[in-house]
């Protein structure tokens, strides 16, 4: 079994996405989020324009994100887990490495595999690029490619998410685990899915599966 799992607000329970936007951004990037909340640009697109509004240093934010996380319970006993049982844990996120990284670093959770947005910093501010799993630049669909290349490598693939993101994977991976925004338009769409407030949660489902 393969499990993939979204970063902010899944594996850790603030978004620190949100939170670096609120507090460096220079310009409307609310205008855009709320765009992208309304179906009209991609989470890819929304991205790649919102943090074109920040204009500080990798050194900065990464410190930022080191002092803001905030590990979901049990995330680190579920990894564990993972590694014992030879299971897969691949972080997908439509997040931005430079903070990510930081961020696992800071909970000791660095050697985890993460396919994320990347980045590089200059003077009109944050440029973001997706690559798809053959490295070609894409502006959406990046999570469900994702969970199409990991399918050909296991028999089943589990999906951990929170939000709108991860609704297009989470409607076509085998099995489900969701909280926040996700549990409700998976609820509404009527997609079969198991809810969860800590990885303890996860963890104590999975053994009764």
């Amino acid at each position: 079994m393969i499990v993939q799992c979204d970063f902010d607000g899944t594996i850790i329970a603030n978004n620190l996405s949100l939170l670096l936007r609120e507090r460096f951004a220079i310009g409307d990037w609310q205008k855009i989020e709320s765009d992208y909340l309304r179906g009209q640009l991609t989470v890819e697109v929304s991205n790649m324009r919102q943090y074109a509004l920040i204009k500080e240093s990798r050194g900065k934010l990464q410190e930022f994100a080191r002092q803001n996380v905030e590990v979901r319970p049990g995330f680190l006993e579920f990894a564990e887990r993972c590694r014992e049982a030879g299971d897969g844990l691949v972080i997908v996120s439509s997040g931005l490495d430079f903070y990510i990284e930081a961020a696992l670093d800071e909970i000791g959770a660095s050697d985890l595999e993460l396919h994320c947005a990347r980045t590089a910093f200059g003077e009109d501010g944050i440029i973001v690029s997706y690559l798809d799993p053959e490295g070609s630049i894409i502006e959406e669909g990046f999570k469900k490619k994702w969970l199409a290349r990991l399918e050909g490598q296991s028999d089943s693939v589990t999906y951990i998410g929170d939000g709108l993101s991860d609704l297009e994977a989470a409607c076509a991976a085998a099995r489900v685990f969701a909280t926040g925004h996700l549990h409700t338009l998976l609820s509404a769409a009527s997609v079969a899915h198991h809810t969860f407030s800590d990885f303890h949660d996860i963890l104590r489902q999975m053994r009764r599966l």
